[in-house]
């Protein structure tokens, strides 16, 4: 069994190794001990295609595969975790939009990740519900073409910068089976 890493795909790891190195080594300390986000280094991943780096070609990411994503996060946490998960995490949520989302939602969403204007956040975890995620209790009502969506989220990814986050929820409290019965809904952070 071969353990090595393909040809383009260590190409990868050391350009990220590179943009570690040259971007984020030198800053790191001083982020950290500001306790300030990374706008600055976020730009310069955006330059690098690193921000919605799994995001699809054709909704302007880099479409890299599971692999060259944890290539990228393992190299981007050698350098300093923090800068690091900031630039990973900056398309939570997006995953569920890739794989459920309708074309429009997928162009007016991803589109913006992938460039850089936007930051996504994801809302599961709930005060009594961190990794159990059948147990959530926050519940989104339809009424009209909206949903009300009532409940407590914490540990929200990216709750104090994102743009948008994708919130799991209760719809259908009746549904059988215990994993039965809940919606991923993207909510604008300006939203009520």
């Amino acid at each position: 069994m071969d353990f090595e890493l393909p040809e383009g795909i260590d190409q990868i790891r050391k350009e990220i190794r590179r943009f570690g190195e040259n971007e984020i080594e030198p800053v790191a300390k001083e982020y950290d001990r500001d306790e300030k986000y990374p706008h600055e280094v976020m730009d310069k991943a955006n330059e690098m295609g690193l921000l919605g780096a799994s995001i699809p070609v054709e909704y302007g990411g880099a479409g890299y595969s599971v692999l060259e994503t944890s290539i990228i996060c393992e190299e981007l946490f050698a350098i300093d975790p923090g800068i690091g998960f900031c630039i990973v995490a900056s398309s939570f949520g997006t995953e569920a939009i890739q794989e459920f989302g309708t074309e429009d939602q997928k162009e007016e969403f991803l589109e913006p990740v992938a460039r850089g204007e936007k930051i996504s956040g994801a809302a599961i975890s709930e005060p009594h519900a961190g990794s159990d995620v059948s147990s959530i209790s926050t519940r989104a009502e339809k009424d009209g073409d909206e949903y009300v969506i009532n409940g407590n989220k914490m540990w929200i990814s990216n709750g104090s910068i994102g743009d948008f986050f994708v919130v799991l929820c209760q719809t259908d409290p009746d549904a059988e089976g215990r994993y039965n019965g809940f919606s991923q809904i993207i909510v604008e952070s300006d939203r009520d």
